[in-house]
Order: C-alpha cells, then sequence, then structure tokens
C-alpha cells in the first residue's frame, strides 16, 4: 500500500496522512492488527517531521481505527468502533454549512508533548507555555504566609479540610467577588484544585459521557479540549470575531445540536485574546436563558487588564442563577498552590460539592489557608498593579517586534490584557506546524494554532505568550521567529506553490 503526498496543498500534511490510513483501514487493505510502521520510520521515509505522523496516529486513535501500545507500537484496532452516531442533520442546509464541523472528540497530547520537548532545549526562547513569569512570583510574603498559618494553626493547617474548602478563605474571595458586584457568600463558593477542577466538577456533573453535546469557543483553551477527551463528549466549536464568540449563531447551533453546556472566556480568551463588549454578553445571557442551556464562564484572566474599561462578568449579568462562575489564582498569583474555585447555581450546588469529594476529598488545607493570610495581608493588589504593569511592556514589546520582524503577510489584533497574541498566517502559504518546524533550527517556539481547535482548524495561526520573557528577549525571540517565517516563504515560493508528490510502501 501507498501514501501520496500533496506538498503545499490546503490541507495539512498529517491530515492527508490520516486520510489515506483511514481509507485503507476502511476497505479492509490493512487487516485488523496491523503493525504500523513507528512514527519516526514513516516519517523519514515520507520526508516529513515526526510530528506530521505523531498527530495522523493521534487522529486515528481519537476514531477508535488504530490503537497505541506503550513499548509495542501503534495497531489496526482488533474491530473498527467506527464514528459515533451523527446528530441529524436538518432539513436545510445552515447559513454556516461547512464552516463549523461537528467532530469526535479531538485530543493533540502527542503533538504538544513532542512540541514541549523540542521547545525545552537548551537556549530555545518559548513563546508556547501558558504560565505566568517566574520573576513577579510573590516568593517572600508566601513563604511569609506559609510561616504565619504554621505558627498560629499548627497541626490544623495539616489535618483533614471541609470539602468545599477553608471558610474563611471563600469569605474572602466572595467579598472580592461582591466587589464586581456577583451576588455571592462564602458559602456558595467551593474550592478546587485550581481553575481547571473547577471545570471539570461542571463538566462532570452537568454531561454525560458518549452522549452529551458540550459548545465551545473555537478555538478554545486547551486543557478544556482535553476534559472533553476525557469525558468523552462532544464539542461543537462556534466560532470567533475580533469581539469573542459570534452570538449570531449561536441559537441555530443549540437547535441544531441540543447541548447540555457552553463554556465561554469573555474576558482576554485563550488562545485569541480577545474580549467580548457587554452588549454581546447581555445577548449570550439571553440566548442561554431562552433556550435553557447553562454557562460555564471562565474568569482565569480578568484580573490582568492593562488598558480599557473592565467588562462585567456573565454571572454579575445572570438574573437566573444560569452561570456556573470558575476562577482562581494561578495566572495572576501563584501557580503552583492549584487553588481555583467555582460557584454554581443552587440547584447544581450540592452535586458539584459530592462530585468533588469523590474526585480528591479536598484541596491542600495547608495552601488554602496560606492563600488567605496572603490575602488579609493587603499585598495582592499592589502585586496586581505590579504585575500588570510589567506585562503591559512586555506585550507591546512584542507587538512592536511583530511589526518589525514578521513578514507582511502576518494578521494580529492587541490584546486589552491576558497573556496571549494570536497570529494568523496567509491559509494558502505554510502552515503553522511547518513554521514551528523551522523555527526551532532558530531556538524559538511557539504554540500552533491547531492543537486549541475542537475542529481541527486553525493549522495557519500560532499563539504567542508575551509574559514570560523580559523585553529584551521578547525581542530576540520574536526576530528568530520573523527570520525562519521568511525563509520558510522563501522555500515555499521558491516551489513555485506546485504539487509534489512523495510515495512510501508500508511491507
Amino acid at each position: 500500500m501507498s501514501i501520496q503526498l500533496i506538498r503545499h496543498a490546503d490541507k495539512p500534511l498529517y491530515l492527508q496522512v490520516a486520510d489515506q490510513l483511514r481509507t485503507q483501514i476502511e476497505s479492509g487493505e490493512l487487516a485488523p492488527l496491523t503493525r504500523l510502521p513507528a512514527s519516526r520510520a514513516l516519517a523519514k521515509q515520507l520526508g516529513v517531521n515526526r510530528i506530521t505522523i505523531v498527530n495522523a496516529y493521534a487522529e486515528l486513535e481519537a476514531e477508535g481505527l488504530v490503537v497505541s501500545r506503550v513499548g509495542s507500537g501503534t495497531f489496526v484496532a482488533s474491530e473498527s468502533a467506527g464514528s459515533p452516531p451523527q446528530l441529524n442533520e436538518m432539513a436545510y442546509p445552515p447559513p454556516w454549512s461547512g464552516s463549523v464541523t461537528l467532530r469526535q472528540p479531538w485530543n493533540a497530547n502527542q503533538m504538544v508533548a513532542e512540541m514541549t520537548r523540542l521547545a525545552q532545549q537548551p537556549g530555545v526562547i518559548s513563546f508556547a507555555g501558558g504560565a505566568p513569569a517566574s520573576e513577579f512570583l510573590p516568593v517572600n510574603e508566601f513563604r511569609r504566609a506559609l510561616n504565619e498559618v504554621l505558627r498560629r494553626d499548627g497541626a490544623e493547617a495539616l489535618q483533614y479540610e471541609q470539602v468545599t474548602g477553608y471558610l474563611p478563605l471563600r469569605e474572602t474571595i466572595a467579598e472580592q467577588l461582591r466587589q464586581q458586584h456577583i451576588r455571592v457568600s462564602g458559602k456558595d463558593i467551593l474550592i478546587t484544585a485550581g481553575c481547571q477542577q473547577a471545570l471539570d466538577m461542571a463538566l462532570r456533573v452537568l454531561t454525560r459521557s458518549g452522549t452529551s453535546v458540550l459548545m465551545v469557543e473555537d478555538p478554545c483553551y486547551l486543557g478544556l479540549l482535553d476534559l472533553i477527551k476525557a469525558r468523552r463528549v462532544t464539542p461543537v466549536g462556534i466560532p470567533l470575531d475580533e469581539h469573542g464568540l459570534r452570538v449570531d449563531w449561536l441559537e441555530q447551533l443549540i437547535q441544531r445540536h441540543r447541548p447540555q453546556l457552553i463554556y465561554v472566556t469573555p474576558s482576554f480568551h485563550n488562545p485569541t485574546g480577545v474580549t467580548m463588549p457587554v452588549e454581546r454578553r447581555k445577548a449570550l445571557l439571553e440566548i442561554a436563558t431562552r433556550c435553557g442551556v447553562p454557562i460555564l464562564e471562565d474568569t482565569s484572566y480578568d484580573k490582568l487588564r492593562y488598558e480599557g474599561q473592565a467588562q462585567p462578568t456573565l454571572k454579575s449579568l445572570d438574573t437566573t442563577d444560569i452561570v456556573l462562575h470558575a476562577g482562581g489564582f494561578s495566572k495572576t498569583l501563584v501557580p503552583g498552590i492549584r487553588i481555583g474555585y467555582l460557584i454554581a447555581p443552587p440547584l447544581l450546588h450540592r452535586r458539584i460539592v459530592a462530585t468533588k469529594q469523590t474526585a480528591d476529598i479536598f484541596t491542600s488545607p495547608l495552601n488554602q489557608r496560606a492563600l488567605h493570610a496572603y490575602l488579609q495581608s493587603g499585598h495582592f493588589s499592589h502585586h496586581l498593579q505590579r504585575v500588570c504593569q510589567a506585562y503591559r511592556e512586555r506585550r507591546d514589546a512584542m507587538l512592536t517586534a511583530i511589526e518589525r520582524y514578521f513578514p507582511a503577510e502576518a494578521r494580529w489584533r492587541q490584546p486589552e490584557g491576558g497573556m496571549y497574541i494570536w497570529v494568523e498566517m496567509l491559509p494558502d502559504g505554510p502552515t503553522a506546524t511547518d513554521l514551528y518546524l523551522a523555527a526551532i533550527n532558530y531556538n524559538v517556539a511557539f504554540a500552533v494554532g491547531s492543537v486549541f481547535s475542537a475542529s481541527g482548524s486553525f493549522s495557519n495561526a500560532l499563539r504567542l505568550n508575551f509574559v514570560t520573557y523580559p523585553p529584551q528577549q521578547i525581542e530576540e525571540g520574536i526576530r528568530r521567529l520573523g527570520k525562519a517565517w521568511k525563509e520558510l516563504l522563501t522555500r515555499h515560493d521558491n516551489a513555485g506553490q506546485l504539487s509534489h508528490r512523495a510515495t512510501v510502501h508500508i511491507l
């Protein structure tokens, strides 16, 4: 059997490989239990990077067509599970036909792991991660908070805690949220192991594995896509524009797919950085309320605002208890303590608390008490001011470098806050994966846009974290990336955008 690649085609190479292997598996040309070539070997034979083959195999594994066995390799599944039953198509083609894809849960962990490995090589400037800058973590203040808690509470700080969390911390968080006009008390708040677990608790209660549909922004937070994969929930991507989620598409998509939940990050969206204006937030709430679909609001980046007017949270606008509000301190304070929180409607609160108890019983009591002591010290406000000033300088440094070093084909927007700049390439040019492989040779890395997509789109986009490095290193990293990009475009142009075919025979 053979695999033929059409280079410089619109379809990414990994999807070309996956499509042809899928056809051969479904036709019986590749029999059950056939061992596929090792990703490194097949990549070498096809003249592509190993990531291309890893991603192709991941696509097939997500569809149940192949099985990966650690230490043994990748094999055609003994019984092809096939694709899940598709929802009934509408009697008429919707206006977005061909633009939004309902697909089986998709995960790019293998591709991300490979890129992370490459990005961690010595000398690499990596804009790929999602972590805040280490030099601004309040190490001394948090050490004092820990010591204070241990002196004051002793062994009690190391004992079991209520599943809902340390009540003084919950009351302090509630006080902060009331300043944002959210009607909440400490007893309404569930402390979680980071915002990620808050999202997971909501998914566990509101969705059922294998049968539920979740609406997400497309692109959206990669961690949520991982949760969707684990829960075997089907994601439906809702497109974004410069103002966030396209609410003008929402009602028809709800009618078509009957989702159990809508997930959104209204402010400083990850990965695009866009912010939803208040009128669109109100429209989202109105449609979700009328259709009876709960909203899961992620506010991880809300406090990282560098300009413009703060927008009200969806929860503060919610009059019918349809919004679940998730937040945390990983992006603004100390990622390693893993403290997040979730506010759920009263009808769901008890079920979510019970789910939390079965997950891990409780979140670290020592970390909760230390965070409470830190917040009570009054340092948080000053810390946020310092961080936002530094991050704004770094954002501006990256924007200036992008303007200077990136080719004219690049498109981007200036985010008002958050941690990311989303850059788009021309759709008929090289892909972001092609650029990544070229950029690694210049010791610079970024996050490829397609890993953030529920539909597998955005192969020509990249996410850049602008907070990790000081301005001088940011400029150097963007200079390297721009050089790699221009070199890649030159090779692409010299190829004349002709189709080049490579054939490999699998024995």
